[in-house]
């Protein structure tokens, strides 16, 4: 199968088109919605009595051909549920049928979203026995069983800190900085040496934003759960304006992450201002540590600065350290991503998390057409195999839209380490308040009811548009 071929595809109920060209795309990676394709594929849902139907008519191998797949449908017209299981069946019908047309396997089946867990978790809310969850992701959805049985473990992991509690608030706090642009990065970060004029503005800002999202809460008693501030790279700040935005951030939270992922930013100074801040975990992240890949990615640290950061900080503080890895990154090769996973686990940082490279719109590989796929699932392998034989456990996954080799992120821990706001921004499971430049709130209502708002993206117009940035805050959280 030519991967240039691309169908053009209609269905008869416009609401699930979205939801099922997201399965046309995990076999036809080019498929634009209104364009003339290479050849047909049309997909009809029907309704008798309790039975839900699909036809699906195609003429992929130049002759045409027609599929039916059928169920039973008890779903109430109108209600969440009747969408929401409408979509699946259409995506599951709709991905057996290109599975068995093109001979493509994919690790995921036709699970599409960002959240498989979410998938996990209402089957054992459902009242399904742990020990079954396995065989339905496998045999319904057509999951991979090394798949399912992550899931499985991360729902094991998750026990006594997953949570639903309407009157807890995580807090997020962005700082969209960077000493470099990372030739992967799509997010709206600003080099260092472009913003650095805009920088004390911005941090009395965002302080001033943390204030009034606090009284907001308070005023309807709400409390702050974690903290957890990223980017960018906060510690791309100046101490003055690091120190700024830690002084008004409450101190008796369950968890205080910073990330300082870039080791060039870390310093004994800021790591000491962490602490007297009471920052509970913070970042450290090699991505690799390959200096030819470091240098192909557009990083200007090296792998020893890494190494010397990182022990810096072991030695002398006590913060819940994480290293951020990524599986597929140019110049990279299977040899050296085990290399990479190895020295990570002599290090043994309290949590690894090991991503697969997205293409993402905006960033330089996306432009470049980058599709490293060489081995991409041996990595992945590998460093779940390797991993959970050094004594981690995965605790949390999410995947993003165009990863390489439709695989997933997976966040590992040492016993007892888990990131409890990982795990709650991962199963959207609590409300968050959201500050800063590119920063998105989340307001959860119950019955998988959530509203967001956002903080506009760029520190100028941040900057400019402050007072509209509180009021989209009270909006929100006064629905």
């Amino acid at each position: 199968m030519s991967k240039k071929l691309t169908p053009t595809f209609n269905i008869n109920i416009p609401k699930i088109l979205t939801d099922t060209e997201d399965i046309i795309r995990l076999f036809f990676k080019d498929y634009k919605r209104g364009t003339q394709g290479d050849f047909f594929i049309d997909q009809a849902i029907t309704f008798e009595s309790d039975l839900v139907i699909s036809v699906i008519k195609t003429d992929f191998s130049g002759e045409s051909q027609e599929f039916t797949d059928t169920q039973q449908f008890l779903y109430v017209k109108g209600s969440l549920d009747y969408l929401k299981y409408l979509k699946r069946f259409a995506k599951n019908a709709l991905y057996r049928v290109l599975k068995s047309l093109t001979g493509k396997i994919l690790p995921w089946g036709s699970v599409t979203g960002v959240r498989p867990t979410r998938l996990a978790y209402e089957l054992k809310e459902s009242g399904i026995e742990e020990n079954n969850i396995e065989s339905i992701l496998q045999k319904d959805f057509d999951i991979f069983p090394s798949k399912s049985r992550i899931l499985n473990q991360i729902l094991k992991a998750q026990e006594g800190i997953y949570t639903v509690d309407k009157n807890a608030v995580n807090l997020y706090v962005n700082v969209p900085v960077c000493t470099t642009r990372c030739s992967y990065c799509s997010f709206i970060s600003s080099e260092l040496k472009r913003c650095q004029n805009l920088l004390d503005k911005y941090s009395e800002l965002v302080s001033q934003e943390i204030k009034y999202c606090l009284e907001l809460l308070q005023s309807q008693n709400k409390y702050i759960r974690t903290v957890y501030i990223g980017g960018g790279t906060p510690t791309s700040l100046d101490i003055m304006q690091l120190d700024k935005i830690l002084s008004v951030i409450p101190k008796n939270t369950l968890e205080f992450t910073v990330e300082a992922g870039r080791p060039d930013t870390i310093t004994k100074e800021k790591l000491d201002l962490l602490a007297s801040h009471n920052v509970t975990r913070i970042s450290i992240n090699p991505q690799t540590f390959s200096d030819k890949v470091l240098k192909a990615i557009g990083r200007e640290h090296s792998t020893q600065d890494v190494i010397e950061a990182y022990n810096l900080t072991k030695q002398n503080y006590n913060f819940v350290i994480n290293m951020d890895l990524i599986a597929g990154l140019p110049e990279d090769d299977f040899d050296g991503f085990k290399d990479t996973i190895n020295k990570t686990l002599v290090l043994r940082p309290d949590n690894i998390t090991v991503h697969t490279l997205a293409l993402k719109n905006g960033s330089v590989l996306k432009q470049q057409d980058y599709n490293n796929l060489v081995l991409i699932d041996d990595m992945v392998d590998f460093a779940y195999n390797r991993i959970t034989q050094s004594g981690y456990t995965p605790y949390y996954l999410y995947r993003q839209k165009n990863m390489l080799g439709n695989l997933e992120n997976t966040g590992y821990c040492l016993p007892n380490k888990q990131c409890i706001n990982n795990i709650d921004t991962m199963e959207e499971s609590i409300s968050v308040i959201a500050c800063g430049a590119g920063a998105i709130s989340k307001c959860l209502f119950g019955g998988g009811r959530i509203e967001r708002s956002p903080n506009v993206k760029h520190i100028d117009e941040y900057i400019s548009r402050f007072d509209e940035m509180l009021k989209r805050k009270s909006d929100l959280f006064q629905i």
